[in-house]
This record gives structure tokens, C-alpha cells and sequence, in this order.
């Protein structure tokens, strides 16, 4: 790196200190302390930004070197997620928390909103106050921030959404996606659909890929070639639901898969009524979630249950377990999801010519 010194010494494998910044940058540890404390001192701006990179480089943040004292346990869990609004999120959060607790910890639990600066910033606030381990359900699947668990020394588990091969060796509990968007669409097929449409967020997070992979396997697997318009995604909103939903096709369209966030669900329903299409006479309907206002529509909808405190139990058991145990690794846990019937899909008759698009 361009202005910083190699560091002295081998650290590999530990967490770094502030006396590694210091040699990294090619300075004192006084003056690391004041760039790193935000002190009032003039500092060239050029030594200022060579600290921050030394930092930024070795994955320092303050107070981590404190975790090396021998036995040190604060007895708090952090639980970091993107969505706390939603009951997904939150449902695992009250598992979490309860197995935690059992086992004599306090958690805190925080929200990036989606937004990976303010992630990496509730992480480094999170370790300098010496957290003991971490779950973590990054914004939009980044690796940045299992990085810096790993260089504190932090056992962590990543949480629904799977970090791929940019981290190897993460442990993980997450639920079968795949397995979502295949059954929503097998029961739309097992009753006669052949016309089955996609909904959901237009997202680079691996798992939301995964449903609509198993979505066009079943659709696959069927015979059934999906035509231009049956795959509509969008932003996370609402009234981006609204508009998905306005694109549908109707009197072609038969069926839809509603693989998205409850707020665009929720958009895509409200425009239904607002055109006076009702379900399942007009459209059949699966949502994959079981957000809270579910039970409230009628009729019912069929759903795709996602094992979320299952999940949640599951992840802070495994945490809980490395603490005890260092070296314990587990490599995934992924957990299979259900279905639920309900009364938004309307049998109808099957074609005559297997395969065939109705």
C-alpha cells in the first residue's frame, strides 16, 4: 500500500493493535491514538490519512486487542441484521435472544438498514465495545464485514445470507431459497397452472437468486418454457409492488409467485384489489413469507413457511457452542421450508397436450 510501511513482525492470526497501526504507518502510537480518538491536535493531512489506511488496512479497531486477555468474557452477543422491520428478521432476533439469555448472555441487537457504510460502522463500534460473538445477516451479502470479525478474532455466524466463496470457511444457518421458490411454483402446477409469473426484488443477494432459480426449475421440470413478462422485479417498496403488479399481464398470466420483501407483497395485493381482480378467481396466488397481516386477508393465502425460529435458535446455538469450543466449526446448516395451503389458488384443468403452455 502506497505511503505505509510493512509491519513489523509476524501478526498473522492476530487481532491488530494500536502499536501495529503504528508501525504499519510509520509513526507513533501517540500519534495514531489522536487520529484514531478524533483529538483536536493539528496533524499534517497526509499523516492523518496514512494512520486511517494503516487502520483501515490491518482491520484495527479500538480496544480489540483487549479480547487477548486470558478468559476476558463480557457476556454480551451482538446480532446484526439489514431489515429490522421485518418479521423475518425480527422473529429469528427473538429466538436469538432467548437462547441467549438462557445461557446467562445479553444481546444487542442492531439494523444496517440495507446500507453496508453504516454495517461496517455498527461492526466497529460493536467490537470496540468488546462483544464476545456476533450474527450476522449482512446488507446485501457483503464480505467486508465477516473481514473484520475474522482479523478481531470474533466468532461469528453469518445468518440467512450465505457469504459464497469470497469467505470459505464462514459458519452458516440460513433456509433452503431454492426449495421456496420451487414449491410455490409446484403448487401452482399441481393445480393445472402452466401460465406462472415471478414476482420479486431486484436484489444481488444470493439468496433471493436462489428462489427464482427454483421457480424456473419447476417450471423446467414441467415442460413449461416462461415466456417474456412472467419475471418482473423491481426495488423494495411498496409501490414498487403497486407497479409489478400493474405489468401482470392478466387474461394471460394465470398464476404468480410472490417471492418478494412483505412490502412489495403487499403493493402487489392492494393493486389487485384496486383493479378489482380478485383471487383466486382472476389470479392464483403463493407468497413465500408469512408476514403478520397474512392471516388477515381473505381468502387466505397459500404460503411458503420459512423456519425463522428455528433458524434463530439454531444460529445462537452454534455461536454459543464456539465460544465454548474455539476450534468447533460447523460448515452450513440449512434448514427446509413448507407449505401451507390456503384459498389463493384455483384449480383448473389441465392441458391435454403434456408440456404444453396453456
Amino acid at each position: 500500500m502506497a505511503g505505509v510501511t510493512e509491519r513489523a513482525g509476524d501478526t498473522a492470526g492476530k487481532a491488530a493493535t494500536i502499536r501495529d497501526v503504528a508501525a504499519c504507518a510509520g509513526t507513533s502510537i501517540a500519534t495514531v491514538s489522536y487520529v484514531l480518538n478524533n483529538k483536536s491536535r493539528y496533524l499534517r493531512p497526509e499523516l492523518r490519512e496514512r494512520v486511517l489506511a494503516a487502520a483501515q488496512e490491518l482491520g484495527y479497531v479500538k480496544n480489540a486487542a483487549a479480547r487477548s486477555l486470558k478468559g476476558l468474557q463480557r457476556g454480551i452477543l451482538a446480532v446484526l441484521v439489514p431489515q429490522f422491520g421485518n418479521n423475518f428478521f425480527t422473529r429469528m432476533c427473538v429466538e436469538i435472544e432467548a437462547v441467549a439469555q438462557r445461557a446467562g448472555f445479553v444481546v444487542t441487537i442492531c439494523n444496517s438498514d440495507e446500507n453496508p457504510v453504516q454495517e461496517r460502522a455498527i461492526i466497529e463500534r460493536l467490537l470496540s465495545q468488546r462483544i464476545d460473538g456476533c450474527i450476522l445477516s449482512p446488507a446485501l451479502s457483503r464480505t467486508e464485514s465477516a473481514a473484520l470479525l475474522e482479523r478481531a478474532r470474533v466468532p461469528y455466524v453469518i445468518l440467512e445470507r450465505t457469504m459464497g466463496t469470497a469467505v470459505p470457511d464462514h459458519d452458516f444457518v440460513g433456509h433452503d431459497n431454492f426449495q421456496s421458490g420451487y414449491i410455490a411454483a409446484q403448487a401452482l402446477l399441481d393445480a393445472g397452472h402452466r401460465r406462472i409469473a415471478f414476482l420479486g426484488w431486484d436484489s444481488p443477494i444470493a439468496n433471493i437468486n436462489d428462489r427464482e432459480q427454483g421457480y424456473r426449475a419447476a417450471l423446467a421440470e414441467a415442460g413449461v418454457a416462461i415466456e417474456p413478462g412472467w419475471v418482473l422485479t423491481g426495488s423494495l417498496s411498496e409501490d414498487e409492488g403497486r407497479r409489478l403488479a400493474d405489468r401482470l399481464p392478466v387474461g394471460q398470466v394465470t398464476a404468480a409467485v410472490l417471492a418478494t420483501h412483505h412490502t412489495m407483497a403487499k403493493g402487489v395485493l392492494m393493486s389487485l384489489q384496486d383493479r378489482g381482480l380478485r383471487w383466486p378467481q382472476d389470479l392464483s396466488l403463493v407468497l413465500i413469507g408469512t408476514p403478520e397481516w397474512v392471516d388477515l386477508v381473505r381468502p387466505g393465502l397459500a404460503c411458503v413457511e420459512r423456519p425463522e425460529r428455528e433458524m434463530g435458535h439454531a444460529a445462537a446455538a452454534l455461536l454459543l457452542e464456539k465460544l465454548k469450543r474455539p476450534d468447533y466449526r460447523q460448515a452450513k446448516l440449512v434448514l427446509p421450508t413448507r407449505f401451507i395451503p390456503g384459498g389463493s389458488i384455483r384449480p383448473i384443468k389441465i392441458p391435454e397436450t403434456s408440456g404444453a403452455n396453456a
